[in-house]
C-alpha cells in the first residue's frame, strides 16, 4: 500500500507487543541503516537475518517493539499500521523485512526523529540504531538537536554498529541521552548481535538463551517450540567446522569432551573447543546448519566428516535423523541417531557425543 508522502522515512515498518507493560521502559523501536554502504560485505543481508529471528522467535511478550529502515529519503514506499505481534503475523512481517534493499545515502537524523515520534511524545522508552555509522547526508537534523529531544521526552538512544568507527556525533548523542554503544566487526555472527539487542530490550538480561524453569524466564515458555529452541550451546569454533575445511595444519579434533589427545598417522587429534557433551547445539553462523551432502574425508577438521543424511524439518517441526560420517572412500562409514528442530528462523541440533576421528559438519 502506498504511504502518504508527507511521511519522513523511506521505509517503515511499526509494531507493537502490547503485553501487559507496567512501565514504558520496556518500549524499543529499532531503525535498521539502509543506504548504499550497508551493502558492503553483506552488512545488510547479516542485520536483516538477525532481526527476522528476533522478531519471529526471540523478542519476549512483555514489551512492545517498533522497527523502521531508513536511508537519506525523505518519503515513505510502504506504511504499515501498527498491529499485534501474534505468532502468525510474525513470520508475515519476517517476510516484509526481506523486502529492505541498500541504497542511497544516510540520514541517522532523520531517523532517529522518526524513531522518537514512534515513541510519543513524552513517554519514555528506547531507540537502537543498527548501522554503520557513517553520516551522509547534508540536511539532516543535528545530533545535539536529536539528544535533547531524547533528553526531554525521557527517551534513551542506543547504537550498534557495525564495521566502521562509529561518528563522533552519534557517539556523543548517545551518550548524552545514557545510552551504549556496541561495536561489531565485519564478520560478526548473529549470537553477538542478537545479544545486543537483547541487552537494549533487556537492560542487561539474556533472553536468547534461557531456562524456563528459572525465577525471571518461567513465564517465558514459547508455545509449540522445541526445548533445544528454549536453551542450547553454541559449536563457534565454525572456522574448522565448515565442510570444505581439512585439519587445522596438522591438528584435528573429535566431539569427545573426554577425549585425551592422540596421535594417528602425524596427526594430533584433540577434544573439540566447543564440545560440552550430549545435548542441545546451534551453530554459531548465519543460517548455520548441518550440510545433506557428505563433505568427503578429511573435513570439517577431522577425519570422519558429519552430515545429515536426509532433510532439515520446516515450520518449527521436530525430527529424528540418521547423521553419517564420510570419508574418501565412503559416504556413510557410520552413523549416529539425532533430533533438529527448527526454530523459526534457525535450526538447533540434539547431538550425541562421538568416538574419536568423528565431528560434526556445517555448511
Amino acid at each position: 500500500t502506498e504511504a502518504p508522502a508527507q511521511m519522513r522515512i523511506s521505509w517503515i515498518l511499526c509494531i507493537l507487543l502490547p503485553l501487559g507493560l507496567e512501565n514504558v521502559e520496556g518500549t524499543l523501536v529499532i531503525a535498521v541503516d539502509k543506504s548504499g554502504s550497508m551493502a558492503d560485505d553483506n552488512k545488510l543481508t547479516k542485520v536483516k537475518e538477525v532481526l527476522k529471528n528476533w522478531l519471529v522467535h526471540t523478542a519476549p511478550q512483555d514489551g512492545e517493539v517498533g522497527l523502521l529502515a531508513f536511508n537519506e529519503s525523505t518519503h515513505s514506499q510502504y506504511g504499515f499500521d501498527l498491529s499485534k505481534l501474534h505468532t502468525l503475523n510474525r513470520t508475515e512481517i519476517a517476510k516484509q523485512i526481506d523486502k529492505i534493499e541498500a541504497l542511497g545515502g544516510t540520514c541517522y537524523g532523520k531517523a532517529m526523529f522518526d524513531a522518537e515520534g514512534l515513541l510519543g511524545g513524552e513517554s519514555g522508552g528506547k531507540i537502537l540504531v543498527i548501522g554503520d555509522g557513517k553520516l551522509e547526508c547534508t540536511d539532516d537534523i543535528s545530533m545535539d538537536e536529536i539528544a535533547n529531544r531524547a533528553i526531554k521526552n525521557k527517551q534513551t538512544i542506543y547504537t550498534i554498529n557495525v564495521g566502521n568507527e562509529l561518528d563522533k556525533a552519534i557517539e556523543n548523542a548517545s551518550r548524552k541521552t545514557g545510552g551504549i554503544n556496541f561495536k561489531l566487526d565485519i564478520d560478526f555472527s548473529a549470537f553477538e548481535m542478537e545479544e545486543q539487542i537483547n541487552e537494549v530490550f533487556e537492560g542487561g538480561k539474556t533472553i536468547h538463551i534461557y531456562d524456563e524453569n528459572s525465577d525471571d524466564r518461567s513465564s517465558r515458555s514459547v508455545q509449540g517450540q522445541s526445548e533445544g529452541c528454549k536453551k542450547y550451546e553454541l559449536l563457534n569454533h565454525f572456522r574448522y567446522r565448515k565442510s570444505g575445511h581439512a585439519d587445522d595444519l596438522g591438528r584435528s579434533y573429535c566431539d569427545n569432551q573426554h577425549q585425551v589427545i592422540m596421535k594417528t598417522n602425524d596427526v594430533d587429534f584433540h577434544p573439540s573447543p566447543d564440545w560440552k557433551g550430549e545435548g542441545w547445539y546451534r551453530f554459531d553462523t548465519f543460517n548455520g546448519r548441518m550440510p545433506e551432502n557428505a563433505p568427503g574425508g578429511d573435513k570439517c577438521g577431522t577425519s570422519l566428516a558429519g552430515w545429515v543424511k536426509g532433510s532439515h524439518p520446516s515450520n518449527g517441526a521436530t525430527k529424528d535423523v540418521e547423521i553419517c560420517f564420510s570419508d574418501d572412500s565412503t559416504d556413510c562409514v557410520t552413523s549416529v541417531t539425532a533430533k533438529i528442530s527448527e526454530c523459526y528462523g534457525y535450526y538447533v541440533y540434539y547431538l550425541k557425543e562421538l568416538a574419536c576421528m568423528q565431528r560434526y559438519c556445517v555448511e
